[in-house]
Formats: structure tokens, sequence, C-alpha cells
């Protein structure tokens, strides 16, 4: 999955900018690489289990409303078809 050494190809030319920067724009955003940082997060350190109360659902919510915030448009890109499988379950289950 994914591009190998992408970032050490990418790396001479990165640099950081401000989020306001990117306002008016559209953004993609790789939801399952967002996924994986929030569920990472939102783990129990003990038992590894989600916490309780779906707190990487409000997260995610959380992530986008910071993009309106700023006026950016943001477009969720789920890769595959175990993604349409999840929105599924997430819309039904939360």
């Amino acid at each position: 999955m994914g591009v190998k050494n992408l970032w050490r190809l990418l790396l001479p030319t990165a640099h950081r900018i401000s989020i306001e920067t990117l306002s008016h724009q559209t953004l993609a955003i790789d939801a399952s690489i967002w996924m994986t940082q929030i569920s990472k997060a939102c783990r129990d350190s003990e038992t590894g289990k989600l916490l309780p109360n779906k707190p990487h659902v409000r997260i995610f919510l959380i992530r986008l409303m910071r993009l309106l915030f700023h006026d950016i448009r943001p477009v969720v890109v789920f890769d595959g078809t175990y993604y349409i499988i999840c929105l599924v379950v997430c819309y039904v289950c939360c």
C-alpha cells in the first residue's frame, strides 16, 4: 500500500504551510490515513481496545469541521471495497 520511499523523494521540496493558506481551495483527504492515526490514538493503552463513546468518529468530524471553518472544501477519499463496507457500518452503527 502506498508509494515506497515517497517521503524520502518529496522531503527536499517539502515545507510547512499554515492552514489559512488553503482557504477557498479543495483539499483531498485520504480517509485511511486519518482513520489509522485516529484509531491508534483512541485505544486503551492496557487492552488495545477502542475507547468507549466512539471518539474516533468525533475526532474525524472535528478535523473536517476545522477545514470547513477555514473555508477549505474537503473531499474525503476512501480506497477500495473495504471502505465502502466501513462507511455502511459506520452509518448504521453511529
